[in-house]
């Protein structure tokens, strides 16, 4: 009975990792915001080449943002031109964002209003 426990919460831990390192629409929108943050901080501080550590962040998200991004951003390394291919790549994962999640799940507030649309459902 033991060993069930700790199999059931090795696999519990197992399935909440993987679904944190899961790249969600959302979670690059985050990552994309930190980007911004820290290219904005190149041009605070008057740095005429993004970093080579933050391109590398950059790329991921750009690959899963949109095929064509990468590719636009090619050899370019300063800060205006990297912003505006944030912002290219930000509307295309807002838009998968959106695609991405289905209308909600609507709960009625009364039980018989609920029997009332199975039964509406059910003569369709």
């Amino acid at each position: 009975m033991l060993q069930e426990t700790i199999d059931e919460q090795t696999r519990d831990l197992r399935w909440h990792r993987r679904r944190q390192r899961m790249m969600t629409p959302r979670r690059l929108l985050q990552e994309s915001d930190e980007l911004l943050f820290w290219v904005e901080e190149c041009l605070v501080q008057e740095i005429r080449i993004v970093p080579g550590w933050l391109v590398a962040r950059l790329m991921v998200v750009l690959r899963h943002a949109h095929s064509e991004l990468p590719a636009r951003l090619g050899r370019e390394r300063r800060p205006e031109q990297v912003m505006e291919i944030i912002y290219d790549a930000q509307a295309a994962l807002m838009t998968q964002a959106c695609n991405n999640r289905g209308p909600g799940e609507v709960i009625p507030l009364f039980a018989r209003a609920r029997e009332r649309m199975l039964r509406e459902a059910a003569t369709v």
